[in-house]
Parts: C-alpha cells; structure tokens; sequence
C-alpha cells in the first residue's frame, strides 16, 4: 500500500469516526429534548392512576381484603448461586432445603434479590447484580422469582407484594433457625420487589420479634404505592438499614422520602441517555451492580432538592456512598450526578453540576430561577 494510499484511509477513518461522534452527541440531544418534553406528560398520567389505583382495585376486586382466601404461591421459586452451583428451590421447600446446599455457608451475608413487574431471575436485572457479587467473592446470593404472581395485569400484582413478602418473611424466619443471623439479611428489591421486600420485613419482625439487616429499595414502585401508609408498602420501619435510590420518580418509581436515606442520582427522575421510562426506571439496579464493583463509583452530597445541588447550595461536609457501600449511619436525602454511559461512576466529580439538559430544560431552568 503506497504511503498516499495510507494517509487517505487513515484520513477517511478519522472522518468517519469524528462524524460517528457528532451524529453520538446529536442523538444524545434528541432524546434529551425529548425527555424533557415527555417526563411532564409521564408524571402527569401516573398521578391521575395513583389517586384513581385503590377504588379500581376495590371495584375490580384485586385488592388484598378481596382475598378470602392465599392465591396460589405453589410456583414461587428461590434461586440460590454460588461460584460453584446454581440450585432452584421451591419457596415452600427453601427454609430445609438451603441449609443443606454445598454451598451455603451461614456465616456468609445472606442476600435476596427480588425483581419488578414482568421481570424474572433469568433476565439481565439478576444477571448483574449477582455477578457483581460473585465477583468481589464468594456469598450467599439468591433471587426470589415471583414471576408467576407479577408478570401481568398490574393492578393485581401490586396486591400480590404483600401476600408474596408474607410467604418470603415466614420463610426466613424459618431460617433462623438454621442458624443464619438476621443482621446479615440484606433485600435488594426493584420496583415491585422493593415492596415485597417491605412486607418480608414487616412479616420477619412480627415472627421473630426482631428485624432483619438491610433492604436496599431500587427504584420503588411507585404506580399505586404513592402517599400510602407505611404499613402499605415498603418503609424505614421494614429493617435496620433501608437505603433507597430513586431513578424514575414520579413516574415508574416512587417520588417519596421513604428509607433512612434516599438518593436521587440525575434529579431522580430523568436518566440521561434515556428517551422512554422504563429505562430510567431500570438504571437503578445498574447503578447498584456497578457500586458493587466500585466503592465509590457514586458519592452524593446531601441537598435539599436537586436545584439546589444544580445550583452548587448543598453541605459538601455531608456526602455518603450510594449503593452497596453505603454507611448505615446515613440519613436523609442524597443528590449527585453521573455519567450518561457505562461506567456510570464518577466519584467526587459527581458532586460537580454539569450542565447536559438540553434546550428545553435549561428554558425551564431560566424560568424558574
């Protein structure tokens, strides 16, 4: 290949990869512009659908009073993994099972996942976060699938957290006995899994008089969970330590104050990359994965609200880890920002406002102050 040759393929190549970039930024503008055009309109139809969500569920008669009698929790499974097996037990079977596993060791943290509406242990919310897991050693990891009881008809299954937590929280009552130690419970539930996560709480200290370690809420659903009782969803009364990261509030996601500690990465609500909400609804739990991988991928400084971490007015003498390696000590409520791409850390920088809204929320911003 003659020299002239080489100097325009490497030429056309640094074009091509400089108009890739420009065409990466101009997409990223789109779906900024467009988010900010449809979060508005997302918050609005989810307020009208929680204020109308419990007389549907009465009229329809989904609600957890309809129920004469438990529905049918004969396929709720346990997945349990370690480095050396993947085992399925059924839910009924787990608390006599487990302790028999080659691999459980209850010395080891005891942790569930436990997945959202139309979600199962097979997908990609299970797959990161027991491999970040995995990863950083060996453990007790398993995920509830509840798939059978959640993977339709919403209404429904919003009623069916609570008579799922119920079976969930007998069971590690069970396992009490078995000798695991109710401080090293830890829950990571997202969306609808943040909820059962709670009712396995409330049921837990009702059996054992005690609660469990730790719920880590993902993005707590917020579709008929929101400005209810506490008793009606997932709460800081439900463990020791609940510790909460919020990524689609007001919509998919709950808006509310409802942990020990509350984070609320990018506002909260709008992801950025993300033009629909189910994908910031789902960041939540990539967030989790990587804070596994990375103690201190996200550092947050407590505010207020997220104009004031925008405009730079929060205490940066008070600043906590979000995610796995969060201090239990940590109260109140957490803001920070992150990156718009794997890896989504960005450590004390995230602190920083860095102004990437877009035309029409920066509008918003200069109309509001």
């Amino acid at each position: 290949m003659s020299r002239l040759t080489t100097f325009l393929t490497a030429l056309w190549l640094s074009a091509a990869s400089a108009q890739l970039g420009i065409l990466k930024n101009i997409q990223k503008g789109a779906t900024n512009e467009v988010q900010a055009v449809m979060d508005p309109v997302g918050k609005g139809i989810a307020f009208v659908g929680n204020s109308q969500c419990g007389n549907v569920k009465k009229l329809t008669g989904v609600d957890y009073d309809s129920y004469s009698q438990e529905p049918d929790m004969s396929k709720l499974a346990l997945v349990f993994i370690s480095r050396s097996i993947s085992v399925t037990y059924n839910l009924s079977d787990a608390a006599r099972l487990i302790p028999l596993s080659r691999g459980f060791n209850p010395n080891n943290p005891f942790r569930i996942f436990l997945h959202g509406f139309t979600d199962d242990p097979t997908k990609d919310s299970y797959k990161n976060i027991s491999n970040a897991f995995l990863a950083q050693g060996d453990c007790n990891i398993l995920a509830l699938d509840a798939s059978s009881l959640i993977r339709w008809l919403y209404l429904r299954s919003t009623t069916m957290t609570r008579f799922i937590g119920e079976k969930l929280g007998a069971m590690l009552a069970a396992l009490v006995n078995a000798g695991v130690d109710p401080s090293n419970i830890h829950l990571i539930g997202h969306s609808l899994g943040s909820h059962i996560s709670g009712f396995t709480g409330k049921t837990f200290r009702n059996l054992t008089g005690t609660l469990i370690g730790r719920i880590s809420g993902l993005d707590p659903a917020g579709p008929c969970f929101a400005d209810l009782e506490v008793a009606l969803r997932l709460s800081k009364e439900d463990a020791e330590f609940v510790d909460v990261i919020h990524t689609d509030a007001g919509v998919y996601g709950l808006d509310e104050e409802i942990g020990h500690v509350d984070f609320y990465p990018n506002s909260g609500s709008e992801q950025p990359n993300c033009l629909f909400q189910t994908c910031s609804h789902s960041r939540a739990w990539l967030l989790y994965a990587e804070s596994v991988l990375n103690r201190d991928a996200f550092l947050a400084a407590k505010c207020a609200d997220y104009e004031d971490f925008r405009k730079g007015q929060c205490d940066y003498n008070d600043t906590r880890i979000m995610g796995y390696f969060c201090p239990p000590d940590s109260r109140g409520k957490y803001y920070l920002q992150t990156a718009d791409e794997i890896p989504y850390g960005r450590g004390s920088e995230g602190l920083k406002y860095v102004n990437n809204a877009g035309i029409v929320r920066n509008i918003k911003y200069v109309l509001t102050g």
